[in-house]
């Protein structure tokens, strides 16, 4: 008496269900041991080297002297990344691709420092940029 097509699909089904929950909890126990970033805090680099707390690193930058001519941008102040139409995107991109590959990070600092959030599609082309 071997086991029917029937049974066979219920024990796999049982199977990867029970696969499913143990990956579910085992990813809940790593998530409670990691302890969550906080980008609220200073996190000043020591001796010019990167903390590893924020998305493009301080560096120690002299706020003052950073400047780039991308005033219009700072009517965006305040706006959460998902709410950019496609147009307010396209005017990131201008002053993104207009730079040296070597100011972008400048910049990205310079539009945090601002209080401006950079759109979420420009934001990943400056992170493949930047690696």
């Amino acid at each position: 008496m071997g086991i029917k097509p029937k049974e066979m699909d219920t024990i796999i089904l049982i199977a990867i269900l029970a696969f499913l929950i143990a990956g579910f909890l085992l990813l809940r126990k790593f998530r409670k041991d990691t302890p969550a970033t906080d980008d609220h805090h200073d996190h000043t680099p020591v001796d010019g080297v990167c903390c590893g707390k924020h998305t493009v690193c301080d560096k120690g930058y002299d706020n003052k002297s950073l400047y780039f001519d991308d005033e219009e941008l700072d009517r965006f102040k305040g706006k959460e990344q998902k709410e950019y139409t496609e147009e307010e995107i396209e005017e990131f991109r201008q002053v993104l691709y207009t730079m040296k590959p070597e100011e972008v990070d400048l910049w990205v600092h310079c539009l945090q420092t601002r209080g401006i959030e950079m759109p979420s599609a420009v934001k990943d082309e400056v992170l493949l940029m930047l690696q």
